[in-house]
């Protein structure tokens, strides 16, 4: 029998789960920018609600840990949903599904409400620490552009959209981008929902084998698929980058160097 026989079997599941992970974190992504930017540009808000809203937001999510998080909206707000609202996010994606006349695409276990509570949580609690990200990269925006635009006639949401937010979107990339491939990782704390990700999938095969070699395989496989993913984020944001402009570090250089160059050119 080949040694590698067992990791072999398990591949098409271990694929399967690896996609649950790969669809997990892109939803997780979009849904943690959509709370993100609103909870951003709330902390930056002249308005006092607005702004006590939103930081109590920031603060509450980054101040008790993701895992008693994920607990509390499985088993505590989708008991409060069943209980107050007679709402069921099983009953309503079924429903859905019938309505569109693809039931086929239930899942066999016969139940969503664990990764749509995984999802939602992941991303409400992200939304927080990229919120934080999106103020930062709009405060280091130099003012005086901001005082200029309006000067020009320009409204504060023209100002923002055409004058901020493009350079902020520059300086918040790398931010963004460790935040997105800790978020890839994090969907690992599925599997306290009962969530069969990559790593709950990959533990499910460690825990029938007795041999080291063999629990070592899966390990290994499961290392090397959260590798491809979180490094492929990166070389995209890498690219993101170069095509729109150069990157901090060269920034960084160049500006470090023109002082020196500007003395040597006085000089002679």
């Amino acid at each position: 029998m080949s040694f590698f026989a067992p990791i072999i079997t398990a591949f098409p599941t271990l694929m399967q789960a690896t996609l649950t992970t790969i669809l997990s974190s892109i939803a997780g992504i979009i849904l943690a920018m959509v709370f993100a930017i609103p909870a951003g540009l709330g902390r930056l808000s002249r308005n006092t609600v607005i702004r006590s809203v939103s930081s109590f937001y920031v603060e509450t999510i980054r101040g008790t840990p993701l895992l008693l998080q994920l607990v509390v909206w499985y088993y505590g707000a989708r008991i409060l949903l069943l209980a107050l609202f007679n709402f069921n996010v099983d009953v309503a994606y079924f429903n859905f599904l019938t309505a569109l006349d693809a039931n086929t695409l239930y899942p066999a276990e016969g139940s969503v409400s664990g990764i749509f509570f995984a999802v939602f949580g992941l991303s409400f609690n992200y939304g927080a620490y990229l919120a934080e990200v999106i103020r930062a990269g709009i405060l280091a925006v130099e003012g005086g552009q901001t005082e200029a635009a309006l000067s020009l006639g320009l409204s504060r949401w023209q100002t923002m959209r055409l004058i901020v937010l493009p350079q902020a979107l520059r300086i918040m990339v790398p931010p963004l981008t460790n935040n997105f491939i800790t978020l890839i990782q994090d969907t690992a704390f599925f599997e306290v929902l009962g969530v069969y990700e990559l790593s709950l999938q990959t533990y499910t095969y460690v825990q029938v084998v007795s041999s080291v070699a063999i629990r070592w395989q899966y390990f290994a496989f499961e290392l090397i698929i959260y590798f491809i993913l979180c490094y492929g984020l990166a070389l995209i944001a890498r690219r993101f980058e170069r095509r729109n402009g150069q990157s901090p570090t060269r920034r960084s250089l160049w500006t470090a160097w023109m002082p020196f160059r500007t003395s040597r050119l006085v000089q002679h």
